[in-house]
């Protein structure tokens, strides 16, 4: 028997019996999902990734002792393959945005519990900042979201201490009552440095902010040379905590488009946080502080010469710190990848576990095709009978339902493929549909942040999932055609 008469009987069966249709549905079905879902969840993917590394540095040198000099580390990083060096000084308060009717000084705090949030302080020096991060870029992405055409957003140049405009903030001053020097260089001096809060903070917390408004920042630390846990200190303190407290002046928003740090922290001058801390650059005794420093390698390195770059630079830094090292201090220095391997391996296990529950789709659809083909020969055992006796093979036999389930896996990867693609071109039409025929939206851009709904076509990975598809489908489709094959034609014939 050959190939083209094999062809010709698989062909007509499946026309026959029309239940062969939920075979192909169920493959159209399972691979248009998987395909589908993995398109959606690729772009989630690599819109994550692309944020966690807006946020991130090449490099990041952290843990380091809070004693630690950024003039000394600065010397002993240096290297070729180092573009850019910025300090930055981690710490933590609350702030409080003081309200008009409320503020009467500098010095005054009155707090509310809707009001009151903790973040994290980060201290940085935007010149340096900007040639080693995305800094500039955060500015842009928050004034262009939150301020639009605003005839006063926030400038995108502040300068080296983050400052807002004098005038501005003398505004502000008068508008709140606020004492402002007679003499305008007495005004100068006494300018309240610049604050950034994270977008998602303050749309969320509804904080009714004008650019120049005082924010008043409360915390505490312990007194200098001695931290909470590094066994240090003479003990004659008395285990006291110092109380910090610092106004600052609200000079904008900024956005990287990861969530969590822009919900978390706020940006503020290095210099300013310094002098919060006790160590004002005035005082002879104090020390240019900082927690860690962000390093810019040079453009086009892989990951692996950044990792040799991270193992070549910490010896250097760990001889610039002073000895011995706190217990608490464990300087390390971490590539973009390694500063959110928590965060980064999260998300890589949870797209392997939603191919694997997608793949059980496809197995479902699997077990379909192998039932309605199993019918099919139990329901032609007499045509199978009859092709046996006029010389049919029962190679031959077998092969025709193996055809069959070759056909029905193909025609059902190719509709499942291009529904995907088509609904995956189409989905933020159709995401806007549903929000203004039905007001439900698929994806609410409240609760992901998005401007649109990322998507990945990943071609090299449609194409392998297809072909396994109608692997799998042939290895279901083989059982069946096993049987068939081996029945003795006399048996065929005389079934009923």
């Amino acid at each position: 028997m050959g190939p083209a008469f094999t062809w010709v009987l698989a062909l007509r069966y499946l026309r026959a019996r029309w239940i062969n249709v939920l075979g192909m549905l169920g493959v159209t079905v399972a691979v248009f999902a998987v395909i589908a879902v993995r398109g959606v969840f690729s772009g989630f993917i690599d819109d994550i990734r692309s944020e966690v590394r807006r946020t991130s540095p090449d490099l990041l040198l952290t843990g380091l002792p809070r004693e630690s000099s950024f003039a000394a580390l600065q010397q002993a990083l240096v290297d070729d393959d180092v573009v850019a060096l910025a300090p930055r000084l981690r710490h933590y308060g609350v702030f409080y945005a003081r309200a008009a009717a409320e503020a009467t000084s500098s010095a005054e705090l009155e707090f509310s519990n809707v009001d009151n949030s903790f973040v994290q302080l980060l201290g940085i020096d935007p010149e340096l900042e900007a040639k080693t991060s995305q800094y500039l870029d955060w500015l842009r992405r928050g004034r262009r979201t939150t301020f639009g055409a605003r005839p006063d957003p926030p400038p995108l140049e502040l300068g080296p201490m983050l400052q807002v405009p004098p005038e501005l903030e003398y505004r502000v001053r008068q508008r709140l009552g606020l004492p402002v020097p007679a003499r305008r260089a007495d005004y100068r001096r006494s300018l309240w440095p610049g604050l950034l809060l994270g977008r998602y903070r303050v749309v969320r917390h509804q904080h009714d902010l004008a650019l120049g408004e005082p924010v008043d920042v409360v915390s505490v630390d312990f007194p200098r040379g001695r931290r909470a846990d590094d066994g240090q200190g003479d003990g004659k303190d008395g285990g006291k905590v110092l109380a910090l407290q610092a106004t600052f002046a609200f000079a904008g928003v900024f956005e990287t488009g990861a969530r969590l740090f822009d919900d978390t922290t706020a940006i503020v001058p290095i210099e300013a946080l310094r002098t919060m801390l006790g160590h004002d650059a005035l005082d002879p005794q104090s020390i240019d502080l900082c927690t860690d420093v962000a390093i810019r390698a040079r453009d086009g390195m892989t990951a692996a010469a950044l990792q040799a770059l991270a193992g070549r630079l910490l010896p250097r830094a760990l001889a610039a710190l002073p000895r011995p090292l706190p217990k608490n201090a464990h300087p390390e220095v971490l590539t973009w990848e390694q500063q959110n391997v928590v965060f980064l391996d999260a998300v890589d296990t949870e797209r392997a576990m939603m191919t694997a529950v997608l793949f059980a789709v496809m197995l479902i659809a699997s077990f379909l095709i192998y039932a309605t083909l199993h019918m099919m020969v139990t329901q032609r055992i007499k045509d199978i009978g009859i092709v046996s006796a006029l010389g049919g093979s029962p190679h031959g036999i077998g092969r025709i339902f193996v055809q069959c389930g070759i056909v029905i896996g193909t025609v059902g990867a190719c509709g499942g493929i291009a529904l995907a693609i088509a609904l995956l071109v189409n989905l933020n039409v159709l995401n806007d549909w549903c929000q203004d025929h039905l007001g439900v939206a698929l994806f609410p851009p409240s609760l992901f942040a998005l401007r649109a709904i990322p998507y990945r076509i990943e071609v090299d990975w449609v194409v392998g999932f297809a072909l396994s598809a109608l692997v799998l489908t042939v290895l279901v489709a083989w059982l069946p055609a096993r049987k068939a094959a081996r029945m003795h034609p006399v048996e065929a014939l005389s079934y009923e």
